[in-house]
């Protein structure tokens, strides 16, 4: 669904500021640059944001999700075929687009780096395997992308060698291929386990990735001097990849373990990398003898603060919701199994959850801070 959004965002924006950002690009580099910025801020801060926000537009601006449809439009702008209307549309402003999707990536690095980067030079066996590798595909791609970045703009370009710059550019295909494992790893373990929203993810994705791999080739090879029949190949194609990539994912939710009913659900939703799969217990205080009522509190999670509401009648815990996070997933819904064990124990002196212990750390933090103020 991010992706979705994103694309969607990203067509609107190349439909409406085309001309502009071709002939005056520094506004669009500049506000790209505030919105990195701004998402590095927030997420190195940990502030809590409202639920509507974190779960759509969230994961557009900082996960990565409008840059990457970014670097989708600026893919399929050398895969449509010679004088057709998207080619004529997004090949004027595939740098300016680049360099807009370029920034954005790096904010989404820098905001997420803090916690993941650390962790893969630092303790990479906190790292689940599929993360791991994910994190590794993401340094690759910084490493493919600055080149391809700085050369990107124009007053590089035309410094550089003709030939030299076209063999440079060359190297997108290597980055356009770590992109897609690096989503892949991150969400075929939740499409495995059933979880619907990952194999939509799965499916989209696949079938950009497919499609854009079969329309290039075909491109390429293609003897044909009609575009308008080359068009119809590379749609009838692209509807071939789009039911293969569909069939990938239901059956990725067939071999894989059903997803796990949970009391409560994350707003938030995917795109990037967590915790470790530690065990770990932690000391907490009893909860009863507590004043009735409806009390917050909040802690730090994995990536921000989690803010909780526990409702206390006749001195016991009764329910225990979420009012913000941001979490990644599919770990904080993991995570949200640490609730069904405080309500049945009354306490929280809770075992954390294998696989997201900070996540189910965070919790058990916000629930005793809002223990407190019931007289705890």
């Amino acid at each position: 669904m991010v992706f979705l959004i994103s694309l969607g965002i990203a067509i609107l924006f190349v439909v409406l500021f085309d001309k502009p950002l071709r002939k005056h690009p520094a506004p669009f580099y500049a506000g790209s640059a505030i919105i990195a910025l701004a998402a590095t801020a927030v997420s190195w801060s940990g502030a809590a944001l409202p639920a509507g926000f974190a779960a759509y537009l969230w994961p557009v601006l900082a996960r990565g999700g409008l840059a990457g449809a970014l670097f989708v439009l600026v893919m399929f702008a050398g895969a449509f075929p010679n004088g057709s209307a998207p080619i004529k549309k997004l090949m004027p402003i595939r740098g300016q687009l680049s360099i807009v999707a370029s920034i954005l990536t790096l904010g989404h690095n820098a905001a997420y780096g803090k916690i993941y980067f650390v962790r893969l030079f630092a303790n990479p066996a906190s790292l689940p395997f599929n993360q791991l590798l994910a994190a590794i595909c993401s340094v690759l791609m910084l490493i493919v992308m600055l080149p391809l970045f700085v050369t990107s703009f124009s007053c590089v370009r035309k410094t550089m060698h003709p030939k030299k710059w076209k063999r440079l550019q060359r190297s997108a295909y290597v980055f356009y291929g770590l992109l897609a494992c690096h989503i892949l790893l991150l969400t075929a373990p939740g499409a495995l386990r059933g979880d619907t929203a990952y194999q939509l993810t799965v499916f989209v994705y696949g079938a950009a990735f497919l499609s854009y791999l079969f329309c290039r080739t075909s491109k390429a090879l293609s003897k044909q001097k009609n575009a308008a029949q080359l068009a119809r190949k590379q749609v009838g194609a692209a509807l071939c990849c789009a039911l293969a990539s569909a069939g990938a994912a239901f059956c990725m939710g067939a071999v894989g373990e059903p997803e796990t009913p949970r009391s409560l659900s994350d707003p938030g939703e995917a795109q990037s990398l967590e915790e470790s799969n530690l065990l770990q217990t932690t000391e907490k205080g009893d909860s009863e003898g507590y004043q009735d009522g409806v009390y917050t509190g909040s802690a730090m999670g994995m990536n921000a603060m989690i803010q909780v509401s526990v409702t206390i009648e006749n001195g016991k815990i009764v329910d225990v919701s979420i009012d913000s996070s941001r979490d990644d997933e599919p770990y904080f819904s993991d995570a949200l199994t640490v609730i069904d064990d405080i309500l049945a124990s009354n306490s929280t002196q809770v075992d954390t959850v294998s696989g997201a212990t900070y996540s189910s750390g965070g919790i058990l933090d916000a629930v005793d801070a809002a223990l407190e103020q019931a007289g705890g």
